[in-house]
């Protein structure tokens, strides 16, 4: 076996190898980070082939856009016939020699129900930081919201508004999620803008009053909807709005060729799972995303 790195023209054959080996993995999912290379600057991709030229295993280490400066993410997928044979170990000490000068944190993520897989990322120096929630909805039948007294929907595909600094700040302010907890409060405009690339951006945004309260937005990726972010500001919480923004989005999205839904979020965001239970969501699978200081063996 060899380890060397991957050219763009074999992304292809990666991302069919990633959607075999894991069951959960779409091919939107697993090409994002090949095939967008401008959301994910300085990607660098390599790939375990054995003596006769047979691809079993690849991976790849890379910064995004959307992360906070010192944040890098790993992947790592071996083939279902190659695990245990330390095809795995050798694409991660390969990857770790080309982690992007500068990074302070990597994280990668493990489906739940692969237990090996998560305890050789333990065994990397990974720690859970949380168990994110995957549910899916079908989008037929969608009611159209009603809307309260001072409430105004609006679509806004591309976060670019009359008063943006509103949009941003209510943004910044609306963040649960456990990477703005730990500092990392990287839900921006442009962070949700460079991560659509590559797919049809979809979003929603309620005014109250006129100013910038709640939003969810996501993309559109063949007959499939990814929800990648719902927040409401403080000051406006508890009154059914992130129902409200969700609603018009499934709408919205429908009419963009969407035939179902699905979103992530974490499991301890009660609030969230809250309203996509009231809107009928089912949840699929979870992903243990992990985390661990450079460094750490």
């Amino acid at each position: 076996m060899r380890v060397e790195q991957a050219t763009s023209e074999q992304y292809d054959a990666l991302v069919a190898l990633g959607v075999r080996r894991n069951r959960h993995l779409s091919e939107t999912d697993a090409g994002w980070q090949l095939m967008v290379p401008e959301t994910w600057p300085g990607l660098v991709a390599m790939r375990a082939v054995r003596g006769d030229g047979t691809t079993i295993g690849y991976g790849w280490i890379t910064r995004a856009a959307h992360l906070p400066p010192g944040w890098a993410v790993e992947w790592i997928t071996v083939s279902a016939e190659a695990e245990g044979c330390g095809v795995g170990s050798a694409l991660h000490r390969a990857l770790a020699a080309r982690t992007p000068t500068g990074t302070t944190l990597l994280s990668t993520r493990v489906f739940d129900d692969e237990p090996r897989s998560l305890a050789v990322a333990r065994h990397w120096g990974y720690e859970v930081e949380e168990l994110s929630i995957e549910s899916a909805l079908a989008l037929v039948d969608l009611p159209e919201p009603l809307l309260p007294a001072g409430v105004e929907l609006v679509a806004c595909d591309d976060l670019r508004v009359r008063d943006q600094p509103a949009l941003d700040a209510m943004l910044r302010a609306s963040q649960t999620n456990p990477e703005a907890v730990h500092g990392g409060r990287y839900v921006t405009a442009g962070s949700l803008r460079s991560s659509s690339r590559g797919a049809r951006p979809v979003g929603v945004l309620a005014r109250v009053d006129g100013r910038p309260a709640a939003i969810t937005h996501g993309v559109v990726v063949g007959t499939e909807l990814f929800v990648a972010y719902t927040g409401v500001d403080p000051a406006h919480r508890g009154h059914g709005l992130a129902l409200t923004v969700k609603m018009q989005l499934h709408r919205h999205a429908a009419t963009a060729g969407a035939k179902v839904a699905s979103t992530q979020n974490e499991e301890h965001n009660r609030g969230i799972r809250a309203v996509n239970a009231a809107l009928g969501y089912e949840a699929r699978q979870g992903t243990y995303r992990l985390r661990k200081p450079v460094g750490r063996a």
